[in-house]
């Protein structure tokens, strides 16, 4: 009988431990959830917020580069830089200048689109200046400025040229990313 009132107490000691265990474990495994739960709500609020701030950064990103290359068209670039005083390999080099200026106004705006669009603008940037500088060179002696004006427009006309093509890859990163 003595032996019997040993063992239960001893198995009551483990029931209790036992129990106490588990209750524990289980416990523990409760607030870690709780904690996991509370962290991610956390993190989806500051990605919202993260969000709400950066979006309109994008958007003038977009904006900003998009009017980079119109600003870049030869059409647009001659109307902004020709001055009736201006010789030819003045208005060339005031072209030529302008898009640099504009280019490293914009440096920062690739942060907020794809590498690939970036690519594409730096090349229409680069083909712009070649293109400019090609031209004035085959008729340097002999051109006006509204006839480099000319032959510029014609370089251009009736083919699809880098600025056109890194303003739709542009257009289409927008409609992708916030459609």
């Amino acid at each position: 009988m003595i032996w019997t009132l040993i063992i239960l107490a001893v198995a009551f000691v483990g029931a209790i431990f036992f129990i106490g265990y588990f209750n524990n474990k289980s416990i523990k495994q409760f607030v870690e959830n709780e904690q996991k739960k509370t962290l991610l709500e956390i993190k989806k609020i500051q990605e919202s917020e993260t969000r709400k701030v950066v979006t309109p950064i994008q958007l003038q990103a977009y904006e900003r580069l998009v009017l980079f290359l119109e600003r870049m068209s030869p059409d647009n670039l001659v109307l902004r830089c020709y001055e009736p005083t201006m010789d030819s390999k003045l208005l060339k080099d005031v072209m030529v200048q302008n898009i640099r200026n504009e280019f490293e106004h914009n440096l920062s705006q690739q942060l907020y689109i794809s590498n690939e669009a970036w690519a594409l603008i730096k090349n229409a940037k680069e083909e712009m200046i070649s293109t400019i500088n090609t031209v004035f060179t085959k008729e340097e002696k002999t051109i006006t400025p509204t006839g480099f004006a000319g032959k510029l427009f014609e370089q251009f006309a009736g083919k699809k040229n880098p600025l056109e093509l890194a303003q739709e890859v542009l257009k289409e990163e927008i409609q992708k990313r916030f459609a």
